[in-house]
């Protein structure tokens, strides 16, 4: 009988360690979570700037080339 209320003991000790663990690894999770979040707001944003200065240089561009060139004018500054 010892030998098994020994045993019961042990076996609470690694429930109680593994319940640490199990609450450790969800905040961490949780963590980790909140911190993708933020990563892709941050990519979302800098791919929503990146756009609209592509389709600013574009809008420049075209007028550019207008401007110099004429409307009939090749897209000589299209790789500008």
């Amino acid at each position: 009988m010892g030998n098994e209320i020994a045993k019961r003991i042990e076996l609470e000790k690694r429930e109680r360690m593994l319940h640490e663990r199990l609450a450790e690894d969800t905040r961490r999770l949780q963590s980790a979570r909140a911190q993708l979040k933020l990563c892709e707001d941050a990519l979302e944003q800098t791919l929503a700037e990146l756009h609209e200065v592509k389709k600013e240089k574009k809008a420049i561009t075209g007028l550019l080339e207008s401007m110099w060139n004429g409307k009939s004018s090749g897209s000589s500054l299209e790789t500008a």
